[in-house]
């Protein structure tokens, strides 16, 4: 992998060995990567003729849409044999320069696409149906409980465990559910023009509501001025509350200092959540971002699902972002998220006036934040 551009690794990684056929295309749209799915000839997409593809994707105006960031999707079931359909998702440079293109094809809805789709979520959709209406019943009774017997402070106590742990299941739900998403190509972000500080500054209000009951010193520092630039609120807010989480997992809750802080630039943001936690080593540092990969410091085992970062990165991705971090064991660990700024024709906006999540006990937030809340905190 040590030949491919630092850009295209990650979505090697991760598409290897994914059941969508996907391509990498240099910034000359010239193809330098096929995963598994698509070099097999015994698959419809093995069996098509790229050349002529792209053929037609140029004579439909494919490159000067990419060099302006605009994914670009190709579908007309006439034009291919066997029918497909085209998404070319353009990955610029800091300076906005296209630097190449991830292509991925779909099985047209003539072909019976839909069917084929459910076959990818199937595992995700059988998992949700078998835990989420179980959980909501759970949470329901859990309600009635609390109510009907406030007073009672052991049974109380009991509910918040009982509260805890189904939290936990949810967001191994959520993990588990984004994680087919992305597997299946089918993470598609809602890019809309917004403030992304006054965003921030909501979510940030949250998380400090969040944790105040927690033993955790939690603080931010949003800048008063906008940063107007085109985003996903719902994957930006999973991707910062995972930080969060991972700060305040590997921290010790007595003495613990998570601190968020944004910084704009010309064309950019930067958000940090640093923590004063235990730190990791370069062997853990190395595989931090892998699929599945977890470590508990102390014991050296998995400690959770490991798709928490792995989905971070993804999503700082599709927004032409970047993820690192800095860290020291026994020192902490300051991870940074990088978003440029990116401009869109669309005149409304989603997040010209961004709704707290609470009041909400199921948004991300809660559920991504579980692992951190005692188990012997009042019930949410």
């Amino acid at each position: 992998m040590s030949d491919f551009p630092d850009w295209a690794k990650p979505f090697i990684a991760i598409y290897e060995n994914s059941p969508a056929a996907v391509l990498i295309l240099d910034e000359a749209l010239e193809m330098q990567w096929a995963n598994k799915t698509a070099k097999n000839k015994a698959s419809s997409t093995g069996k098509l003729n790229w050349a002529d593809c792209l053929i037609r994707a140029k004579e439909n105006g494919l490159l000067p849409r990419l060099q302006r960031g605009e994914s670009f999707t190709l579908a007309n079931p006439l034009l291919f044999a066997p029918p497909v359909h085209y998404i070319f998702q353009p990955q610029l440079d800091e300076s906005g320069h296209l630097q190449g293109v991830l292509v991925q094809i779909f099985p047209s809805a003539d072909t019976g696409s839909s069917e084929w789709q459910d076959s990818m979520y199937q595992p995700a959709n059988v998992f949700n149906n078998q835990f989420r209406t179980p959980l909501s019943q759970i949470f329901s009774v859990l309600n009635l409980l609390q109510s009907e017997y406030q007073n009672d402070r052991t049974l109380q106590k009991y509910l918040g465990n009982i509260n805890w742990y189904c939290y936990r299941i949810l967001r191994t739900i959520n993990n588990f559910s984004m994680d087919q998403r992305i597997l299946a190509g089918q993470l598609n972000p809602k890019m809309l023009t917004g403030d992304l500080c006054r965003f921030m500054r909501t979510l940030c209000k949250d998380l400090e509501e969040l944790l105040q009951n927690t033993a955790y010193s939690f603080s931010y520092d949003i800048p008063d001025e906008s940063f107007v630039t085109v985003y996903d609120g719902d994957l930006l807010s999973c991707a910062v509350c995972n930080l969060v989480s991972n700060a305040c997992k590997f921290t010790d809750p007595q003495n613990g200092r998570i601190v968020l802080k944004m910084t704009v630039l010309e064309k950019q943001i930067t958000i940090t959540v640093s923590d004063n936690g235990c730190g990791m080593s370069p062997q853990v540092l190395k595989h931090a971002t892998e699929r599945f990969f977890s470590h508990d410091p102390l014991t050296g085992v998995p400690c959770g699902d490991g798709l928490g970062l792995f989905v971070c990165r993804f999503i700082l991705q599709l927004h032409h972002g970047t993820l690192a971090f800095h860290t020291e064991e026994g020192a902490g660990t300051t991870a940074a998220l990088t978003i440029p700024m990116a401009k869109s024709k669309e005149k409304s906006s989603l997040y010209d006036n961004p709704v707290s999540f609470s009041q909400d006990r199921f948004s991300l937030p809660y559920i991504l934040l579980s692992d951190v809340i005692p188990p012997d905190t009042e019930p949410l």
